[in-house]
Order: C-alpha cells, then sequence, then structure tokens
C-alpha cells in the first residue's frame, strides 16, 4: 500500500519546515514564490487533491492600490485605519501600494499611467472628495471602495462602493440628549460643511435634532467658512468668528475633535467656560481630544477594523463586479466626556 503523503514529506522534499508547508495548504500568508513551490510539490505528490483546487482558486493574489488625497502617517485618525487595511493584505497575501495625489499639483495622467503600469486590481481611496477627481477616478474602470466621499452630487458609476459612518444619526442623538438633559437650544456648527460628506451628514444630523423641538436655527448661528482659506486650526480666528455671531450658542457642534479642540482654545481667550458657559461636541475619537482639560464629547469608530472592511468590500466587488454599488454604513460609539457635562 502507498504511503500516504504528510506535510512532513513534503516539507522533507522541499527543505522547508512543516509550519511553513502548513501556511501555504491553509491559505495563510508565505511568500508567493514560496506558496507555488508547496502547491506545485503537493500536487506532484497527489496531496489531498480536492482541496488544493479551492486553495488555487480561493486565495487569488489580487494587487490593491491606496490612493490618498493627503498624507496620512502624520494624522492619527488614520494610523489605526491604515494599518487595518496593510493588516487585511499581508493576512491575505494582497500586494498593497499607496500613492498620495495631490488634486492641485499633479496631472491626473500621472496617476493613470501609474494604475496601468501596476495593473492594479482595485482601489481604495481616502480622502479623496474633489468632484472633478472622483469622476476621473472612477473613469478608470476598475472597483473602487470609497472611505467617505464627496458633498457635491457625483455622476452614478458603477464598480464602486462607499464606506461611512452614521453621522446623521449620531449628531442628532447627541443633540437631543443635550436638549432633553440640560434644556440645551441653540447649537452652533464649526466647520466646512461642504468638505466631505460626512461633515455635511453631521451639519444635517444637528439641523434634524434641532428641529424636533425648534424652527428658529438659521445658517447665520452657524461658522461654516470655507476650509480651503479659512484656517480652523488657528484659534484666533475661530475667536473672530465666534464675536460675529448674534448671540454665544448653548453648544458647538465641531465637525471634528481637532476643530473641537481650537474652538476650547478661542473660548478660552474671551474667558467663556467649557461646559458651564457653553457645551462642545466634537468627533472622530482622537488623542486630541483628551489631551487637555475639558475632555471632548466625541464620537469613535473603530477604525483598524474600519481599514479591513475597506479591503473585505473592495475585494467582494472585485469578485463580483456587477452587483450594485453599495454605502456602508458603521456606527459610532457616543463618548461623553467634561465638554458636555454640567453636573447638574
Amino acid at each position: 500500500m502507498r504511503k500516504a503523503v504528510t506535510i512532513k514529506s513534503i516539507a522533507e522534499q522541499l527543505d522547508l519546515s512543516r509550519n511553513t508547508v502548513a501556511k501555504a495548504l491553509n491559505g495563510q500568508y508565505v511568500p508567493e514564490s514560496t506558496r507555488e513551490r508547496v502547491l506545485k510539490k503537493a500536487q506532484e505528490l497527489n496531496y489531498k487533491s480536492m482541496n488544493l483546487t479551492h486553495i488555487a482558486l480561493g486565495k487569488k493574489k489580487y494587487k490593491i492600490l491606496l490612493v490618498s488625497g493627503k498624507p496620512l502617517s502624520n494624522i492619527n485618525y488614520f494610523i489605526p485605519l491604515v494599518k487595518g487595511i496593510e493588516n487585511s493584505c499581508y493576512e491575505n497575501n494582497y500586494d498593497l501600494f499607496q500613492l498620495t495625489y495631490n488634486v492641485s499639483t499633479s496631472p491626473f495622467a500621472h496617476l493613470s499611467e501609474h494604475v496601468k503600469k501596476l495593473r492594479a486590481d482595485g482601489i481604495v481611496a481616502i480622502e479623496c472628495f474633489d468632484k472633478n477627481f472622483i469622476a476621473k477616478l472612477v473613469n478608470l474602470g476598475l472597483p473602487i471602495c470609497f472611505y467617505d466621499f464627496s458633498a457635491d452630487n457625483v455622476k452614478s458609476a458603477t464598480k464602486i462602493d462607499i464606506i461611512r459612518t452614521n453621522d446623521k444619526s449620531a449628531v442628532s442623538e447627541i443633540v437631543n440628549l443635550l436638549h432633553n438633559k440640560y434644556k440645551t437650544e441653540h447649537f452652533t456648527f464649526v466647520g466646512d460643511r461642504k468638505h466631505c460628506l460626512s461633515f455635511y451628514a453631521r451639519y444635517i444630523g444637528m439641523r434634524m435634532g434641532i428641529m424636533s423641538f425648534s424652527d428658529k436655527h438659521t445658517v447665520a448661528s452657524d461658522i461654516l467658512c470655507n476650509d480651503e482659506s479659512f484656517p480652523y486650526g488657528n484659534p484666533e480666528a475661530i475667536k473672530t468668528e465666534i464675536l460675529k455671531l448674534r448671540r454665544i450658542p448653548d453648544c458647538f457642534v465641531c465637525c471634528n475633535d481637532f476643530v473641537a479642540r481650537n474652538v476650547c482654545h478661542a473660548l478660552s481667550s474671551l474667558n467663556i467656560k467649557v461646559p458651564n458657559d457653553v457645551m462642545i461636541i466634537g468627533f472622530d475619537n482622537i488623542p486630541e481630544a483628551t489631551a487637555l482639560s475639558p475632555n471632548i464629547t466625541s464620537f469613535s469608530i473603530d477604525k483598524e477594523f474600519l481599514g479591513r472592511e475597506m479591503i473585505r468590500t473592495l475585494v467582494q466587488r472585485i469578485e463580483n463586479p456587477n452587483i450594485p454599488s453599495r454605502m456602508v454604513t458603521l456606527r459610532t460609539e457616543m463618548i461623553l466626556r467634561e465638554s458636555t457635562d454640567r453636573n447638574d
């Protein structure tokens, strides 16, 4: 009777460890050249041949391009998100390439040529909000998964999916919570609502929450400066805009934690105390939210999971190109902190 072929016998013939051979046969990460050697030898020796076909077909190696509209490594929010993307690609044996593209200075032809040379199977896009750039990116004809999207109307396209968070319902919920708890009625949004889809949804969420108890809110109550010309990172500039308001609101709803922290600094210079005089809400739960007192009330998302979800969604699109385009919404967690706690 023929002796059964084992992982040990394959390893001995290839001068590899049994652990490496087991990983190759089970679809775990090993260098592609090693995987091919193991599969070829296993087929020659007729090792579980019915399962090998599944392994070879089910673990196809994809080339994925991460396109970002700004550097991501120096922005706290994106570090765990990119980690999730990288880890997911590593574990599934996908090749990951990254390109930071400046819409203002780089001809799109450069990116298009890069994609062609790379022979990418799909694209994950982060911080890509320019309407014209998105249209050109979609016209490449590749499957694309966007994290967040343009706030402007973009011509509908096939082969794309969008990952986002439940911005609208989250902000609406906290506006109602503060109204019910503290009788908070006057809210001011701070941020460029047209910057991206998530900022716009946060603004609409605030307006929806207010509408449940009042119809008096107007755009004049908000600070909505275009972020291409207004320095939201400068507390003095924000202070100037606050002084233009007809009244100091009960609560500032900020587009993210970075802006919320600068609003805190601006209010401090005006001797307006948070939260006793005015409350502040941020978004994204980055380290800046808890770096100083008062800690900022915010909304958290598992950013590493978000990155993994981008890869999973993109691969589904690559393998099933004709499925309808999807908007995948991930829930955030409300984190109440000092900036909305009046202790009364």
